[in-house]
């Protein structure tokens, strides 16, 4: 029986999404026990305060660390009992030399493989191995094997040693298509910078008459996907690496809105992508261009959109495209799994 500790953040967020698919997939097979762990926070407590200085002071620093010294202790003794450990947490977070200190953590596992699950590899990403290189922060190395959820991120490679694409199991998390009771736009989170496209968006929509919702504040997990439901149209905010939020509102049978092919990286299907350069994406996505460009689009879904049938449609071009992103790459994750078992990484 071989034991597997996953550990992430007690946020609602994205990374608490992927742990809880990885224990799903784990569940699936006969031999292992998995268990998720919301105390990523201990790995913080593992740094010195020269590597936290910015942010705190000696004896608060101090103090924080001791307050939670013997929790801290006993988790780290229990991890020894695993055979594996991943971290899921979002990168470029993970490397950050200020934020956890998983050299230190991989002494204390001694031998135990330490394994990152993120939304992408950072291989992937030459934009970020510059940032951290240039920062004086951590690389991939740092762990022993990578899980990385999509092929593509700024650029797209094959998976090869030592990383796996292996997508993720949101299958297990229940999201279908679901017929809707009116038309509704979901406009995501505010992001500085990106105003320009957040008001074009906004006047559009109010233009041609469809109801939105601005997200805003604080949303459990059941919450955002409750939203998720009722919603017809998604709108990106920024570029994402992957988004999460695309690939639940997806599963929903959401269509989702961009203003540029390049804002959804990992989704971009053509096999030359440059970094942060455009792409090809399926149909289940809407490219506009403009306000103008938004409100013909609009206009042409207000009239055409089924509210039964219009969301199964966009599952279905989901799954015929990015199928990965739904039920997991089965095949990546078993050879994984045979490197695992075997002793390999």
């Amino acid at each position: 029986m071989k034991k597997i500790a996953i550990v992430t953040k007690p946020n609602y967020s994205s990374p608490r999404i992927l742990a809880d698919c990885l224990q799903s997939s784990f569940s699936q097979l006969e031999g292992i026990q998995s268990e998720v762990f919301h105390k990523i926070f201990v790995f913080k407590r593992l740094l010195k305060h020269a590597q936290v200085a910015k942010n705190y002071n000696f004896f608060s620093w101090k103090a924080y660390q001791m307050l939670n010294y013997i929790q801290d202790q006993l988790f780290l003794r229990k991890l020894k009992g695993y055979d594996a450990v991943v971290i899921v947490e979002t990168s470029p977070k993970c490397y950050l030399s200020y934020t956890y200190d998983f050299v230190k953590l991989k002494k204390k596992l001694k031998g135990i493989p330490m394994i990152y699950h993120g939304v992408y590899y950072l291989g992937n990403a030459p934009t970020m191995i510059s940032y951290l290189g240039e920062g004086g922060h951590h690389l991939e190395d740092i762990f022993d094997w990578h899980l990385s959820v999509s092929e593509v991120t700024e650029i797209r490679s094959k998976p090869k040693a030592p990383w796996s694409q292996i997508g993720i199991n949101l299958q297990s998390t229940g999201l279908v298509p679901t017929p809707k009771k009116e038309l509704l736009a979901i406009i995501d989170f505010y992001r500085e910078g990106y105003e320009e496209a957040r008001n074009e968006q906004i006047k559009a929509l109010k233009a041609v008459g469809i109801p939105y919702l601005e997200l805003s504040g604080n949303y459990t997990i059941d919450e955002i996907r409750e939203v998720y439901k009722k919603a017809t149209f998604y709108f990106l905010q920024f570029p994402e690496s992957f988004g999460l939020p695309i690939a639940e509102c997806l599963s929903c049978g959401v269509y989702v809105f961009t203003p540029d092919t390049s804002w959804a990286m990992a989704w971009r299907l053509n096999d030359d992508v440059q970094v942060h350069g455009p792409g090809e994406l399926a149909d289940c996505f809407v490219v506009y261009e403009g306000q103008e460009g938004l409100q013909e689009k609009l206009l042409h879904y207000k009239s055409n959109y089924d509210l039964q049938n219009s969301p199964k449609e966009v599952f279905k071009v989901f799954m015929d495209h990015y199928s990965d992103y739904y039920t997991g790459n089965k095949t990546e994750f078993n050879q994984f799994m045979k490197k695992l078992q075997s002793g390999e990484l």
